[in-house]
């Protein structure tokens, strides 16, 4: 018996009509020596909030979502590090897999307003 996701992650390609995550790009791509997004904490971040480019990741809000319900304990998910999203979890106590991702419209602030309790 193996874990298994519950939530799986979603389509990242560029054929997505929300377009293609930043951590898609060829030099992003983890290999077996390397991840950043598990070991450069302050890279991954720059890269999904667009500090680095002023670029936010068009799938940031989804990848958050996949790690908030999947309990990733680990590296840096949606923009956020394992001690935000611990955080964040405990502002909204509601069980995660109750919350709700709702796709967002054309304003910003929409967006961000991320995790709905359902």
């Amino acid at each position: 018996m193996g874990i298994r996701a519950v939530v799986t992650a979603p389509d990242w390609s560029p054929t997505h009509h929300r377009g293609e995550a930043k951590c898609r790009n060829e030099a992003l791509i983890p290999t077996r020596k390397r991840d950043l997004f598990f070991s450069d904490e302050n890279q991954a971040l720059d890269i999904c909030n667009g500090t680095d480019d002023g670029f936010v990741c068009p799938r940031r809000a989804e990848c958050l979502h996949v790690a908030m319900v999947n309990r990733e304990n680990y590296g840096v998910w949606g923009g956020m590090t394992p001690q935000d999203r611990l955080a964040l979890r405990m502002r909204y106590p509601a069980m995660p897999e109750r919350w709700t991702w709702h796709p967002p419209t054309s304003t910003p602030e929409q967006e961000n307003s991320w995790p709905h309790a359902s």
